[in-house]
């Protein structure tokens, strides 16, 4: 491979104009929310890069609705700009460009390992995956080519709630899960498995069914998978051929994970249109590529390569594994063939496999940097490449990819000059502008002239990063943490949340938003909430004597033990413990055991926006996401004794934070920061004053260790502290300290009384690492009650003369009765209560809490005295008829029935145990569904009339099964497993109903037969047809005999 035999290349500037897939496979139109007619952009005096492979020239460009009109020359172009209802953009000579594209874009894909994938929730997977959607947007990429979804419909999801406004992101085409042979996958929970051409036609017409607009075949290996080299091949001829044939009979194209030899011949020869990697091409197949160019699109996805070899050490996959697994070598190889390709003019596209964790979501363009500095492209064949070539995948190059008159506004306004540096696309803050379907996603106020009477569409996150900075953390109604926007006159706040919806609950939040949220709900006095700090949970990054004034002061006040000189020749660096954080208006614990010389200490805090280490000075203010205020008391003679800041920097609440953090962006370069005591001002300087500058102080912060967002730098303080008087004015009870700072409002606080408590020890002895597990369902408990020491999830329904009690089975919720209690005059006859078990339905449960049949026995024991009646009857369903009876031998007086539906064996034979151990650890480790519980439970506990002829019934068994918190479903397993002795039930008076399957695996009719006869007064019936779960599979007669008997 390394001589190649094409003696004659036939490169070209832009091969993808040759490529022409059949007009039959065109994607169906996924239309955007239209733009309304009456939005119009002007953007003036930019650097148009147009993507027709002519060098760019200067213009102005007019958008109106969600079209381009006028690109170069705009007709009337003064009347325009004064034209009230038009947004103008002034361009100052930047790059005017088509929004870029990706060829292999996997929204599902979070960052975690693929195995995670198929674990996580399909809630949390929607929101990162919507979240993965809005950082393409927000990396300037308009067009994404979908390789494949971790789950069946989430990528459709996405794609229609984009193009229906609903969530931010780029114009996409849907894939669903890649397809592979058994025994062939990359893994497993996010695969759709197929063997042989029958079965895979099957699923493709399911995926079709569900809506993709293409499909993914995963036919070779891959190397970090060791058993599955990224040379084997898996699929045979006839399965190839069959899926292509198939997908093109749907009018859908077909992409292949194929970097194998035969995998990509196969590909080639039959038709695939999307070859993903094909790194271990030969000549042969290379020739036939060739001569089919015009069917094929390749994208290596060399990202994954080049940062799997070089990148991924820190994540624990080292250069030195990389290597020894092969990746280096592919590496080399996918070059030469992709350099190989080009010169033939085989179409390129670039697209590098991002979300994992090593390729994380927002580095997109690094692709274009190795086109150019690894396959030789030049500047403009990579930028040509990834908009109208993108456009030419999406095959609407007629329409996207480029910026000409008719073309969607897709475009990117950059700050800078790509064809130069194709590396500034990498860095969002030179995207000065993303404008998609005529609509501005992101634009700095500065660059837009908004006249009054204005209609042009904007992005409400454009608008809200505009007007909403103010950044207040705060605590609701319930105790969680909320992030806020407090308008500084008014003291009125206003709720935020993130464009997904979810509120926000931290100031990192808003840092790795990028800003990106909006207003929600009506606003409130702040005076109603509890502020807290911008953020109270790192240690504070200080230095000291970095005002040349106070240096002075420091030196010559007798507590100042570092040194001689009055100003520093290297930064003073210390820090002060995350437990000394106080948020606004809290009062300062004064430690009068510990202290006398209290001194306060008006600071200018940097918070940063973005990991770095070893960070160039020149560079060091792009990792500056903003500032607040820090209040830096000191006991100055601990200070002075111990040589050194930490112990008289760092006792609880001597680090004052607040009120509100607020981006750079909305605040002036220079910063006055001034100290009142008791309303006189002792302290005032700006932040040109400052020795080292905020950029010296992260260069010299991140020299060898790496900062974080979210880290805060306390600037240090100008000359006017205590010590710094004569005599010294140190702080005492009673004493009020407020600090401002431009733009950042008023810090205050008031020295306590010495006899108060210190506040910190009481708030740190209530920290627990021990959480209470499934209380998200809830929002932290809402709608739950308190039942003993547990929260419980019970509702009461109905208003009968009777009391009814339900008890649900492993795996289930109280949910599960619902037929029963709906069906017919059962309300009226019953008042009902149902509850779900610990760590089931929306029942929390505690991480350290041990689960028994005794303990789940109390739990009902506490929920049958909430119903204060004397005597109630119980229904249960398989682990809940054992707690039925555990509690009905102990509290027979108080059980008036018992209608008992499938009684598992008690205990269970030791095989049983055996598996209920295994299963509790396999939910454990890999969760309901990667563990194989949610199939092999319903498969098991379903009878076969079930699952052939009742797929409704079935669906409602998996999805109670993939809805149950693992560690709750494991410590029930746990709990039936430990049970070694017999029931006593024989003692049990009450009527006793017995259900069970004839198809029950669980509780066969022996068993139940059994329990019959150790119960004196009880009847057997069996259900026909019927599996385990005998409400879901066959309600109507179970209905009937509970009729007959209660």
């Amino acid at each position: 491979m390394a001589e190649w035999g094409n003696a004659l290349p036939t490169r070209k500037q832009a091969p993808y104009e040759d490529v022409h897939f059949d007009a039959s496979l065109k994607p169906r139109a996924h239309k955007m929310r239209e733009t309304s007619s009456e939005s119009k952009i002007l953007y003036l005096n930019v650097r148009i890069l147009d993507s027709t492979g002519a060098e760019p020239y200067d213009g102005d460009v007019y958008v109106q609705g969600e079209r381009i009109r006028y690109v170069g020359t705009v007709p009337e172009v003064e009347n325009l700009r004064n034209d009230a209802s038009v947004i103008v953009i002034q361009g100052n000579g930047r790059t005017l460009m088509s929004g870029l594209g990706d060829a292999h874009t996997h929204l599902t894909w979070n960052g975690s390992a693929l195995d995670n994938l198929g674990e996580i929730g399909v809630e949390e997977h929607t929101i990162s995956t919507a979240r993965s959607a809005m950082t393409y947007l927000d990396s300037g990429y308009t067009m994404c080519f979908g390789a494949a979804s971790a789950k069946e419909r989430l990528d459709c999801v996405i794609r229609d709630a984009v193009n229906q406004g609903n969530i931010p992101g780029p114009r996409y085409l849907a894939n669903g899960k890649e397809i592979a042979r058994r025994g062939g996958e990359l893994t497993a929970g996010i695969t759709a498995y197929a063997d042989g051409p029958l079965e895979m036609r099957e699923v493709i017409r399911n995926h079709a069914s569900l809506g993709v607009d293409q499909i993914k075949l995963s036919m070779s290996g891959e190397e970090i998978l060791e058993s599955r080299s990224a040379q084997d091949s898996f699929f045979d001829e006839t399965e190839t051929a069959a899926c292509v044939q198939e997908a093109h009979r749907l009018g859908l194209r077909v992409c292949s994970h194929a970097r194998a030899r035969e995998a990509i011949a196969q590909c080639v020869k039959y038709g695939v249109d999307v070859i993903y990697h094909g790194s271990y091409i030969d000549e042969v197949t290379m020739d036939e590529l060739e001569k089919n160019k015009s069917r094929h699109i390749v994208a290596p996805a060399l990202n994954w390569l080049y940062a799997t070899t070089y990148e991924a050490g820190p994540f624990g996959y080292s250069f030195d594994k990389a290597e020894q697994d092969g990746y280096k070598k592919e590496l080399d190889v996918a070059i030469r063939v992709c350099k190989e390709m080009h010169q033939r003019g085989i179409t390129v596209l670039p697209g590098g496999d991002y979300g994992f964790a090593w390729t994380p979501h927002g580095t997109y363009a690094r692709d274009l940097e190795h086109f150019v500095k690894l396959l030789d492209f030049t500047p403009m064949e990579a930028i040509l490449a990834a908009t109208a070539g993108v456009a030419k995948l999406f095959m609407q190059e007629n329409e996207l990819g480029k910026v000409q008159p008719g073309y969607y506004a897709d475009m990117i306004l950059v700050d800078g000059n790509p064809l130069k540096d194709i590396t500034i696309l990498q860095d969002h803050a030179k995207l000065s502008v993303i404008m998609i379907n005529g609509r501005i996603h992101k634009a700095s106020p500065k660059d837009i002239d908004f006249a009054s009477g204005t209609t042009t569409v904007v992005d409400s996150r454009a608008v809200a990063t505009n007007n909403l900075t103010n950044y207040v953390t705060y605590l609701d109604d319930q105790g969680r943490s909320r992030v806020g926007h407090l308008d500084l006159h008014s003291s009125m706040v206003t709720p935020l949340m993130m464009m997904s919806g979810a509120p926000v609950n931290s100031l990192y939040q808003v840092i790795e938003l990028e800003n990106a949220v909006i207003a929600y709900g009506d606003s409130f006095p702040l005076s109603s909430v509890s502020i807290q700090a911008p953020i109270s949970d790192r240690d504070i990054l200080a230095v000291g004597k970095n005002y040349a004034s106070h240096a002075i002061e420091f030196n010559r006040s007798g507590y100042d033990s570092s040194d001689n000189t009055d100003q520093p020749t290297h930064p003073v660096i210390f820090s002060k413990r995350s437990t000394s954080i106080l948020p606004c208006g809290e009062e300062i614990y004064p430690h009068p055991n510990y202290t006398s010389t209290l001194d306060y200490e008006g600071e200018i805090g940097v918070i940063i926006g973005k990991a770095g280490f070893q960070i160039a000075e020149k560079d060091a203010m792009d990792y500056v996401w903003g500032y607040t205020i820090i209040n830096d008391l000191t006991a100055r003679e601990k200070q002075r004794d111990h040589k050194q800041f930490f112990l008289g920097k760092s006792p609880d609440t001597f680090c004052p934070m607040g009120p509100i953090a607020v981006p750079a962006s909305q605040l002036p370069k220079t910063l006055k920061v001034q100290t009142f005591v008791n309303g006189e001002k002792r302290q005032e300087a700006t932040t040109d004053d400052l020795i080292f500058s905020v950029a010296n102080l992260i260069k010299t912060l991140s020299d060898a260790q790496t900062i974080r967002p979210g880290d805060i730098i306390a600037t240090g303080t100008p000359a006017g502290v205590g010590f710094g008087h004569v005599p010294a004015k140190f702080l005492r009870p009673g004493d009020k300290v407020e600090v401002s700072v431009t733009g950042l409002g008023r810090l205050q606080n008031t020295i306590a009384k010495p006899s108060v408590e210190n506040p910190v020890s009481k708030t740190v002895s209530l920290e627990s690492h021990l959480s209470n597990l499934n209380i998200e369902n809830t929002v932290g408990g809402n709608g739950l009650t308190c039942l003993g020491k547990k929260q419980v999830n019970v509702h009461k329904i109905g208003h009968g003369p009777k009391i009814a009690v339900f008890v649900h089975g492993l795996g289930a919720s109280s949910e599960y009765f619902t037929p029963i209690i709906k069906r017919g005059d059962f309300e009226e006859r019953y008042t009902s209560y149902v509850y779900d078990l610990e760590g089931h339905g929306l029942s929390p449960s505690h991480i350290a809490s041990v689960m028994t049949i005794d303990s789940l026995a109390e739990d009902l024991a506490n929920v049958i005295s909430m119903t204060e009646s004397s005597s109630v009857t119980l229904f249960a369903h398989s682990l809940g008829c054992l707690i039925a009876l555990a509690f009905s031998i102990h509290n027979s007086n108080k059980v008036e029935k018992l209608i008992l539906m499938g009684p598992p064996p008690c205990p269970l034979p030791e095989a049983g145990k055996i598996t209920m151990g295994k299963r509790a650890a396999g939910v454990r480790e890999k969760g309901m569904m990667a563990s194989g519980t949610a199939d092999a439970v319903s498969n098991a506990g379903t009878s076969d009339a079930t699952k052939l002829y009742q797929p409704v019934a079935y669906a409602a068994v998996r999805a109670s099964l993939l809805s149950s918190n693992p560690e709750g479903y494991a410590k029930a397993c746990t709990a039936l497993a430990g049970i070694t002795s017999p029931l006593s039930v024989e003692s049990l008076k009450m009527p006793v109903l017995l259900m069970t399957g004839d198809g029950d695996k669980t509780s066969p009719p022996k068993v139940v037969d059994d329990f019959a006869g150790r119960l004196p007064n009880s009847r057997v019936e069996i259900l026909r047809c019927t599996g385990h779960w005998h409400v879901f599979e066959n309600s109507e007669e179970v209905c009937r005999i509970i009729r007959s008997f209660a």
